[in-house]
């Protein structure tokens, strides 16, 4: 089974893969961020470029790109691959309105021609072993899945990853478990499947009766990192070691902060967190946590 961590912009970052090494809780592999890829400019970010070069965890990192333009693309894979990056992903799943509306991310799924050609193109200029796509079952409807596949299945990428949710369902809607063994089945390579996997029944029940080669896991693993550890047959989480997420959390974003940034600062920094952890939290204590500028006051509430 292959344990991957989905991107997830402004919270899978740097602070939150080295927490995972530091906990004893890590995937098989990992992925930026998106990198946004247009025809004028890469937006190289900093923070997603400290991700590959300052990656302490000692596990493959994959750089992703979202765009719509197939030269641009190929551009920017070239130039990311010349960093110790175990490989290209293209972004073909994030709901995003700002991503849509400049036709990336899953709102490539609604232009089948276009999408066909970039995953051509990626693959031509990205050696094998190395490309990887991220997609979801379709913009509208799942019926959509029926033509995404070939085009996937043609560009052989070494690894697809399939959100089982349209674009149009957000995070909301009931995942479609049924459509797993159609795509393991249609795609000459392996295949993780995503969305809201949070316990290890429901792992479990994936790997069963989808036989996918593996998970990716985005939110629920911000909300308990030790999922990952839980999968491989390890222990739950105890308080004691959800006390030290926390904790060790706040150490790697302070570590990633400017020298000079605020408390302020780094309370909002970890709230990009905790917006996914919440739900562990009395009422009270998420109305602390939600208004506190102050980062030992943080640290008190969550650890107490």
């Amino acid at each position: 089974m292959i344990l991957a961590l989905a991107p997830m912009q402004d919270v899978t970052d740097l602070a939150f893969m080295r927490t995972l090494s530091r906990i004893g809780s890590l995937p098989d592999m990992l992925i930026t961020p998106y990198f946004r890829s247009t025809a004028t400019t890469c937006a190289m970010g900093d923070e997603n470029l400290r991700c590959i070069r300052e990656n302490e965890t000692g596990l493959p990192i994959h750089a992703q790109l979202a765009g719509s333009d197939a030269a641009a693309l190929v551009r920017d894979a070239t130039e990311l691959l010349q960093l110790p990056v175990a490989g290209i992903n293209l972004n073909a799943g994030c709901p995003s309105p700002l991503v849509n509306r400049h036709g990336a991310g899953a709102a490539l799924l609604r232009d089948k021609e276009n999408f066909r050609e970039i995953l051509l193109r990626l693959r031509d200029a990205v050696p094998e072993g190395k490309f990887s796509v991220k997609c979801r079952i379709g913009w509208s409807s799942p019926a959509e899945l029926e033509g995404i596949l070939p085009l996937v299945a043609e560009a052989r990428p070494d690894l697809a990853i399939f959100h089982l949710r349209t674009r149009a369902d957000l995070y909301t809607s009931k995942l479609r478990w049924d459509l797993g063994p159609a795509i393991v089945q249609a795609l000459p390579c392996p295949v993780l499947l995503n969305g809201s996997i949070d316990s290890t029944a429901m792992a479990q029940r994936a790997l069963e009766e989808t036989s996918c080669a593996g998970l990716m896991l985005g939110r629920a693993a911000v909300r308990n990192p030790y999922l990952f550890r839980m999968l491989r047959g390890g222990a739950h989480a105890s308080r004691e070691e959800m006390c030290n997420y926390y904790n060790t959390l706040i150490e790697e974003t302070g570590r990633i902060l400017h020298e000079n940034a605020t408390q302020a600062a780094h309370c909002n920094r970890m709230k990009k967190y905790l917006a996914f952890c919440y739900d562990d939290f009395s009422d009270i204590q998420e109305y602390a946590l939600r208004r506190c500028i102050d980062i030992n006051q943080m640290r008190t509430i969550l650890t107490k």
